[in-house]
């Protein structure tokens, strides 16, 4: 079965003080160890969060920003309230 990831909105564009949900999916395989980044413009992918399980996430991230994983290849990056340093491409991956 191929493996595939996808991460929901593609183009998301929001203001400071709006809030945030990013969805990323894997199929095909069982127990990915999954990751979220941020490419802040002109700099290098910053790791956020990683989740080794469902219900198992570890951050790397600011207190405003959070993630959660319901199940076994849903990851879900959320804020309530966006910061100006929130800027960036947000990518998904997994391992």
């Amino acid at each position: 079965r191929a493996q595939t990831i996808s991460q929901w909105p593609v183009v998301e564009v929001r203001r400071v003080g709006s809030p945030l949900s990013l969805q990323c999916t894997v199929t095909g395989t069982s127990n990915p160890y999954l990751y979220w980044y941020r490419q802040a413009p002109g700099g290098p992918p910053q790791l956020l969060f990683f989740s080794v399980g469902v219900n198992d996430v570890q951050t790397e991230a600011p207190e405003h920003l959070s993630a959660s994983r319901p199940q076994d290849g849903q990851f879900t990056l959320s804020s309530e309230k966006l910061q100006p340093g929130d800027s960036g491409v947000y990518l998904c991956a997994w391992g």
